[in-house]
């Protein structure tokens, strides 16, 4: 048999099946990402934040999603936060029935994690600005919204991108693991092929050369938006 024949479109092949299978994958980690970039903020702001209760609540939350591995956190997002909700839902209607999504429970899982992980960056990143530019930025009569996000933010923004980077690449790896909750993602996909052809080796190569590619893109996307930033900041 032709190997490659495995990969035709149709009937006699896998190859739209594994393509609906990488949407999947992309359009998981293309929800993810936002989600978790903007909780990383608000975590970080948690953390540098005058109140007890926020800064303990954001150590806390980094805490636990950095120390859980990502399939624990999975497998309790989508077995164990179903009860929960129908729980807290019967407390007010006693018919109620919450039925969660495997899709959004990954989507859910994958941003706890990441928005953990990602909040140390987004901190780290404003502790290595210069506490003197803000100053001399209110000093000039800029308004402290404004101060951060022409000032603190561009700088901070050229301290995340390579950390970030990483993170995208960890959870474009990490969508795999939707597949043992039933989400038809690639490596689900890629695992009937197999179970059907028993070439193992062939899809698993296929595989490897699907999400090798994914980082080659994902690292040319990183260069561009590192060259642009150093730009716009003059090069400093």
């Amino acid at each position: 048999m032709d190997l490659l024949s495995l990969l035709a479109f149709g009937d006699t092949g896998w190859g739209d099946e594994l393509a609906r299978g990488l949407m999947v994958t992309l359009a998981l980690a293309f929800v993810t990402a936002p989600l978790a970039l903007i909780l990383s903020f608000l975590l970080a702001w948690a953390k540098n934040s005058n109140s007890r209760l926020l800064r303990g609540f954001a150590n806390g939350y980094t805490t636990v999603f950095r120390s859980l591995p990502e399939l624990l956190t999975l497998i309790i997002i989508y077995y164990q936060l179903q009860i929960i909700l129908n729980a807290l839902a019967r407390l007010v209607w006693a018919d109620a029935n919450i039925s969660l999504n495997a899709f959004v429970s990954g989507v859910v899982a994958l941003t706890l994690v990441f928005s953990a992980l990602g909040g140390e960056v987004v901190r780290s990143a404003y502790q290595a600005v210069s506490k003197g530019q803000s100053e001399a930025a209110m000093a000039l009569g800029l308004k402290r919204r404004h101060v951060f996000f022409r000032v603190v933010l561009p700088q901070m923004w050229r301290h995340c991108i390579p950390a970030f980077g990483n993170l995208w690449l960890i959870l474009l790896k990490d969508t795999s693991l939707v597949s043992i909750i039933a989400v038809n993602d690639l490596v689900r996909y890629a695992n009937r092929a197999i179970a059907t052809t028993k070439e193992p080796f062939f899809f698993y190569t296929v595989l490897a050369v699907i999400f090798v590619t994914l980082a080659f893109l994902s690292g040319q996307v990183q260069r561009v938006l590192e060259r642009r930033t150093s730009a716009n900041l003059g090069g400093r």
